[in-house]
């Protein structure tokens, strides 16, 4: 199966949606299946005028795997964005640390190599957020702000692409 996930918002002004998707079938099989799977956070209120506000999620690996890669999402509070993978045995790995996140720069971070991830892995997805004034591209530093689709809202989604070995 497969899924779009299209953002609609208001601007005023009518439009007509023109989306297009086009697809390439492959002369064989795959060998491997890619799967999108997602550390994320929706229970979450950031305070008006917090700075530096830290959000977290993780993901747990029931199965040995690789991560191919990693793409960061956040709305216009987002500033900053941490991927850390937690191995079994306690250890801490910074993976992928996007100190200057920008809302219209979001990219999908490819590994050279797959990363290796033995079951019982934590995949932990860290967003930090600026609600307060000093934010040029927040639409309303006054205002409590929750998980939601639409762009004045925000989200925490540390998404990624991973096979299964």
């Amino acid at each position: 199966w497969i899924k779009f996930q299209l953002h609609y918002t208001p601007n005023g002004r009518e439009a007509i949606d023109q989306t297009e998707v086009g697809f390439v079938f492959a002369d064989e099989p795959p060998h491997r299946e890619v799967h999108t799977s997602a550390a994320f956070n929706t229970r979450f209120r950031i305070p008006p005028g917090a700075k530096d506000y830290k959000i977290s999620g993780e993901y747990e690996f029931n199965e040995d795997g690789a991560i191919l890669s990693l793409m960061p999402h956040t709305h216009l509070r987002g500033t900053g964005f941490l991927y850390e993978l937690i191995y079994p045995d306690g250890r801490i790995e910074k993976i992928l640390p996007v100190a200057r996140y920008d809302f219209n720069w979001q990219l999908n971070y490819f590994f050279e190599t797959p990363l290796a991830v033995p079951a019982g892995s934590k995949l932990r997805a860290t967003g930090w957020f600026d609600n307060s004034a000093d934010n040029p591209a927040n639409p309303d530093p006054t205002r409590e702000v929750p998980f939601g689709e639409q762009t004045w809202d925000e989200m925490m989604i540390g998404f990624f692409n991973w096979i299964k070995h």
